[in-house]
């Protein structure tokens, strides 16, 4: 499903794909800068790993949309030469294949070892370079976000890209005790954008439910007396509100409970926009057969 208010996050997404590739250059001039042998190509390694493995997992994802999944024939369970049953509850049933992962499924299992974003348990104890293991994170959510950023979920691909970003300090400061400055500043950030696309959803929302009220007015105007007192669209306005309040009052009766006059006036606004544009020609009309009275 694509985000809700997915515009809200195109800019933020650009800012933070530019700040991990200037992360990956700092990266690569720390690895040149030590000169050692075994280092020199190791990014690149670890880039096409990454990018080999994204590859795969968005053919199985593909796969997924279309309600499609692929066998894993690398497990052994999977290996079969006739039927096999298993007892479940009492009843024979075929025996389930085990299916490749996706990413989401892959992510969790290497996560597990994590607390927050810091490694624990055998993976930090037993790896000297366990600094690496970061690296590889950091390059598969970073290609992670940019598959589902086309795919249109763009808010879900700018969470990959803060956890790559913050792998990705890892590495280059080889300590995982704390998140860096320019780390939360992106976090902040993208708080902001994603209460911004709320209270635009929220704010989009509440106009569309308003939108019944179109054909409301064009029954009433359709009511007006043939001589009324009123001069001028402001007043033809204002005599209509009260019916149309009375009748959202019937329709939305849980919109005013507690109001204070918000629900009234944001009708007000919709209708000042609608007599402009959607039901200029309705209220024109009257107006004009009024005059002519």
């Amino acid at each position: 499903m694509k985000d809700v208010g997915a515009n809200f996050f195109d800019d933020f997404y650009l800012q933070v794909c530019t700040a991990c590739e200037d992360k990956l250059l700092e990266l690569e001039w720390k690895l040149k800068v030590e000169k050692k042998e075994s280092n020199q190509d190791v990014l690149r390694t670890y880039r096409q790993r990454a990018y080999d493995k994204i590859e795969e997992f968005k053919i199985i994802e593909y796969s997924k949309i279309q309600c499609q999944y692929f066998v894993d024939m690398t497990n052994s369970d999977n290996i079969r030469y006739s039927q096999e049953f298993i007892n479940v509850d009492g009843i024979m049933v075929e025996k389930p294949f085990v299916y490749k992962k996706t990413y989401a499924e892959y992510r969790i299992e290497i996560r597990g070892e994590m607390d927050g974003y810091k490694l624990k348990g055998l993976a930090r104890l037993y790896d000297a370079h366990y600094e690496y293991i970061y690296l590889s994170m950091a390059l598969e959510d970073f290609y992670w976000a940019q598959f589902q950023y086309s795919l249109g979920n763009k808010k879900e691909s700018c969470k990959f890209l803060l956890d790559a970003y913050s792998y990705m300090n890892v590495c280059i400061s080889q300590d995982d005790n704390r998140e860096s400055p320019s780390f939360h500043r992106l976090r902040s950030g993208f708080d902001k954008v994603c209460r911004r696309a709320r209270s635009s959803a929220g704010g989009k929302n509440k106009l569309a439910e308003l939108e019944y009220i179109k054909d409301t007015v064009v029954i009433l105007l359709g009511d007006i007396p043939s001589h009324s007192d009123w001069k001028n669209k402001r007043q033809l306005l204002e005599y209509l509100m009260p019916y149309i309040c009375n009748n959202d009052k019937k329709i939305n009766p849980d919109k005013w409970i507690n109001d204070t006059g918000d629900r009234e006036e944001t009708i007000r606004r919709r209708l000042n926009k609608w007599s402009t544009g959607d039901l200029k020609v309705e209220i024109d009309k009257v107006l004009k057969n009024d005059t002519n009275n």
